[in-house]
């Protein structure tokens, strides 16, 4: 009897075997067969990307004086002009009141006399600076509309808050003055410090990146920017960074309304909080307070050198960088509440911060 439903278990079992292997295989024909028409689908996605931004990503050319056409615009052996010369990209983020208005790196026209913006169409018009920001190394230019250029618009603006390492992203810009070049890659990291500026948070990508592209944007696959190029690494390869569009924006906000950027100053220097102080106290983040400037909007909240400053209008101070970050984006005369310790004791405090400004 036993042996009797043995055999009748195998046929059932070998028929299940069967159908499985029959699924499986059915499964990887429509794998096999979907997977074309995936690729072809990115690919219609992308070139649908470069198409609808390239009208508004621009060259930007920069000279300090005048005189004959710059080196890189040329490829003859033509003597070098004297005057100094700049290449990069930029790209539009708004359009009012008969102006075009387009951000770049500020390295890209430092110093220049003569800024010249070319469009995707060849049109080649003069530019003037609104304003530039070293420190962030953001510039705002502005062109006035003319019957070439009445149909460009600004670029759609993305969250970059939503990017997640391992997303693609698009470069677009203008290397060695060779055309209009996009390239794509992924997300490789967020929020690096180079150590080139004390307000960044670079995106890093492996997307090209080269020089000319500097002030380019960096863009997500639904056409919207993300970041700002602004730096490679020489020595390697597929280590480009981007300024996060966020920032970009703030920066070219304050550029639009005043000319310069206005940023918020505690008055206080900082430093890591020691690791034996940390694991006693079983803190995972904040900074130590090492100095406190007389009269300083920090000082007059009672914070004293010592305190390990964790929180600042609610959002967690990692390191004394993060600190320098969040306290630049605040605006003068705002206020906003910050969270200490002292000793094992948390305090919170309203501070109304002041104007940071730069000693020449």
């Amino acid at each position: 009897m036993h042996r009797f439903v043995f055999l009748l278990i195998f046929p059932l079992l070998f028929l299940v075997s069967c159908d499985n292997k029959n699924n499986e295989k059915n499964t990887i024909i429509k794998v096999v067969k979907s997977s074309p028409d995936a690729v072809q689908q990115l690919q219609e996605k992308i070139s649908s990307v470069i198409q609808s931004v390239k009208p508004s990503v621009v060259t930007v050319l920069s000279k300090s004086g005048t005189g004959k056409a710059p080196i890189i615009f040329r490829f003859s052996d033509e003597v070098p002009p004297i005057e100094n010369e700049s290449l990069g990209s930029g790209f539009v983020i708004k359009v009012e009141k008969g102006y075009i208005y387009i951000v770049t790196n500020s390295h890209v026209i430092e110093k220049a006399k003569v800024i010249t913006v070319k469009f995707s169409s060849g049109f080649t018009v003069k530019a003037d600076v609104v304003g530039r920001d070293s420190k962030s190394d953001i510039a705002l230019l502005k062109v006035p509309v003319s019957p070439e250029i009445s149909g460009v618009k600004p670029l759609k603006i993305g969250d970059p808050e939503k990017l997640k390492v391992g997303y693609f992203v698009i470069s677009a810009g203008s290397p060695y003055n060779i055309g209009l070049t996009f390239t794509l890659g992924i997300v490789s990291a967020l929020n690096r410090n180079l150590g080139i500026s004390a307000y960044e948070r670079y995106i890093q990508t492996d997307a090209a990146i080269n020089p000319g592209d500097s002030g380019g944007p960096l863009l997500n696959l639904n056409g919207e920017v993300v970041g700002m190029n602004t730096a490679i690494i020489q020595a390697g390869q597929g280590l480009g960074f981007a300024i996060p569009i966020d920032t970009v924006m703030e920066i070219a906000d304050q550029l639009y309304k005043y000319g310069r950027v206005r940023r918020g100053w505690l008055g206080v220097l900082v430093q890591d909080v020691p690791f034996k102080v940390k694991k006693e106290l079983g803190l995972k983040h904040g900074v130590q307070v090492i100095k406190v400037f007389r009269n300083s909007p920090a000082y007059k909240a009672g914070i004293r050198p010592g305190d390990i400053i964790l929180k600042i209008k609610g959002k967690e101070i990692v390191s004394p960088t993060d600190l320098k970050y969040i306290v630049s984006r605040l605006k003068p005369d705002e206020q906003v509440e910050i969270e200490f310790m002292r000793g094992k004791k948390r305090f919170h405090v309203q501070v109304t911060v002041r104007e940071l400004v730069d000693k020449k």
